[in-house]
């Protein structure tokens, strides 16, 4: 005590290690967030909705003292999620454990008692039991992030609802603890102690006439800060710099004092902080601005935000400026990296003509770059947003390929790349290429995902005119091929196949396959090939035709050649070609006649036959049917 009193600093302390322990900060924790019960919700996972109900369940806190003072609270949670997805008969069943961790720092307050200041919960604050492998996938991933929510949401709210709850009343142990006894009438009520009671937020003086000097608790709290801090009189002389300042301008307290900040202030920066500083003391508003400072190690000019703020007596008076001054040359250098590398991102966006995509899974946010909403014809205030705002948007016939390779992505980490139509604003259905690339954390699960894509609907269009193209160039080329190389049967079991023109050598290839494939299909014996129309012959394509006369002959047929042309004969002896083992005949004539001969038909029989028939036509009818 001091003066009859405690100091307020002193009697928060003493407090705090007297009743604060582990045991009542547990018994606080389960009775301020009681959070059990059921919870039901809807989740869209890749397009499809499930249905989740939730049933929570709390255990026992675990409290461990931290070295600050705080209190580290750890709350299990045993919860079973029951998934019911459209489309599948079966609901699925899944068990969770997931642990909220809560930081709690007890701090005093007025009057006597003790405010359990809890940590706003991080996203992060809710941790899950490590999944067996065969579970850790993407729909495990997504169950546990909407849990996630759901617990920091439930326990949030409980939080902001328990505000008085968090008092701790400390009144009764320290009166055991200051062996007081509240029954003698001299006895002051320890609420009343001088210093008990909070001091005003701006207070920077001890108690009595204002000062504008720095006290001893004001400059042992500046000396432990690693910020620049510094205090101001009214008329904006330096009056206290921390050890901070001191070390990065390599200078001392009395040096700085009596010099003030322009001794290291850029000159360039000079009018214009001067006029500030001015204009801050003249209305009493707070100081901020952005200035250069000489740093001592390197002697380069480095910038520097500094932010003051007027502390006022009772009756309103500056009695101290205090303000802070930090260097953020490496933040600045670091803004202006990350702004060339948004530009360049922007000019390779717009110069490959790409559209970019951002897919937040965890919060199932998406990010469209103006080029990627220009090819669906949306306006961004008009963009819902969403994965469901863009999957509404895909071709019917589509949504289930989508589905399968994000599936097949996010859980085996195949290559995403997807070829579908999206619906643009007037109606009309583009044909859309991506691909993308998801990242996983630590524990397996995707979180994020980013790709690209192209509007592919006239290539698409091209592509399908150029086939429709080619597929008519083909019929004309096979009725081409057909005409000029045409077989004909022209008697039961035998083909002939006239050749006009040059024959070279791609030719005599047409012909073989034509040939071989009528032979085969009409199972003929007799294959006649007319050279009439030929008038000139290579040596590789004579090979040629002695070639396909083998082969016919290896289907079981005779191959005949007719209508050699004197020239062509010519050029058959001079190249010393063996025909001996091929029948040739003059004439087309000659070789269906050895055909027809060679299968057992006599032709002369049926000349006569027919003309018999033809003369008993011309004979004289007999007398008996002649009139008269």
């Amino acid at each position: 005590m001091k003066n009859g009193g405690f100091t307020l600093e002193e009697l928060g302390r003493n407090l705090v290690d007297l009743a604060m322990t582990e045991d009542v900060i547990r018994r606080r924790a389960t009775a301020l967030l009681p959070v059990a019960g059921r919870e039901e919700r809807e989740l869209k996972v890749l397009g499809k909705v499930s249905r989740l109900a939730m049933d929570f369940d709390a255990g026992d806190p675990a409290v461990t003292r931290g070295t600050s003072g705080a209190f580290d609270v750890a709350i299990p949670y045993a919860l079973t999620v029951r998934v019911e997805t459209e489309g599948e008969a079966e609901a699925t069943v899944h068990q969770l454990t997931a642990t909220v961790a809560l930081r709690i720092t007890p701090r005093p307050c007025a009057p006597l008692g003790i405010f359990l200041d809890i940590v706003e919960p991080a996203a992060d604050s809710v941790l899950f039991a490590d999944p067996p492998v065969s579970t850790r996938d993407y729909l495990r991933g997504r169950l546990e992030e909407e849990v996630r929510r759901e617990l920091l949401r439930l326990v949030r709210a409980r939080l902001a609802d328990s505000h008085a709850e968090r008092i701790v009343d400390l009144e009764g142990p320290l009166v055991r603890a200051l062996g007081l006894d509240l029954d003698a009438r001299d006895a002051p009520p320890p609420s009343r102690l001088r210093g008990a009671s909070v001091q005003p937020s701006g207070a920077a003086v001890r108690r009595g006439a204002p000062s504008s000097e720095p006290d001893m608790q004001l400059r042992l709290f500046g000396n432990t800060m690693p910020i620049q801090v510094w205090t101001a009189r009214p008329d904006g002389q330096l009056n206290f710099v921390n050890k901070a300042v001191l070390d990065y301008f390599d200078r001392t307290e009395a040096q700085i004092i009596g010099e003030g900040w322009l001794a290291m202030l850029h000159p360039d920066d000079v009018p214009r902080t001067v006029a500030t500083w001015t204009r801050s003391l003249e209305t009493g508003q707070p100081y901020e601005t952005e200035f250069r400072l000489l740093r001592a190690s390197d002697q380069t000019y480095r910038e520097h935000v500094v932010s003051a703020l007027p502390q006022r007596d009772a009756a309103g008076n500056i009695v101290l400026w205090i303000g802070g001054t930090t260097d953020v040359a490496e933040l600045r250098r670091a803004e202006a990296a990350l702004r060339r590398s948004e530009a360049r991102y922007r000019l390779f966006a717009e110069a490959s003509n790409e559209g970019i995509w951002f897919w937040n899974i965890r919060e199932d946010t998406t990010e469209w770059s103006d080029r990627m909403l220009g090819i669906i014809g949306v306006r961004r205030e008009a963009w819902g947003g969403t994965f469901m705002s863009f999957f509404e948007r895909v071709h019917p016939d589509d949504r289930s390929a989508l589905q399968a390779a994000l599936k097949a992505h996010l859980e085996e980490r195949r290559p995403f790349e997807a070829e579908l139509r999206i619906r643009h604003e007037n109606g009309e259905y583009r044909v859309i290429f991506t691909r993308g690339m998801a990242e996983w954390d630590e524990k397996g699960v995707p979180f994020q995902m980013a790709g690209g894509a192209t509007d592919i609907t006239e290539q698409k269009r091209h592509q399908a005119m150029l086939q429709e193209r080619r597929e008519i160039i083909e019929q004309q080329q096979e009725a081409i091929r057909a005409l000029s190389t045409p077989i004909i049967e022209v008697w039961k079991g035998v083909l002939t196949m006239p050749v006009l023109g040059v024959l070279d050598e791609q030719r005599s290839q047409q012909m073989m396959e034509v040939l071989l494939d009528a032979v085969a299909r009409t199972r003929c014996r007799h294959a006649i090939i007319d050279l009439t129309g030929v008038s000139a012959l290579d040596a590789a394509t004579a090979d040629h035709v002695l070639k396909l006369i083998d082969a016919v002959a290896m289907l079981g047929a005779q191959g005949i050649v007719v209508g050699i042309r004197p020239e062509v004969a010519q050029t058959v002896v001079s190249l010393g070609l063996d025909l001996s083992n091929i029948k040739t005949l003059s004439n087309l004539r000659e070789g269906l006649r050895f055909a027809m001969q060679s299968s057992g038909v006599t032709v002369e029989r049926r000349r006569r036959r027919r003309a018999r028939r033809e003369g008993a036509d011309d004979a004289p009818a007999p007398l008996s049917e002649r009139g008269g």
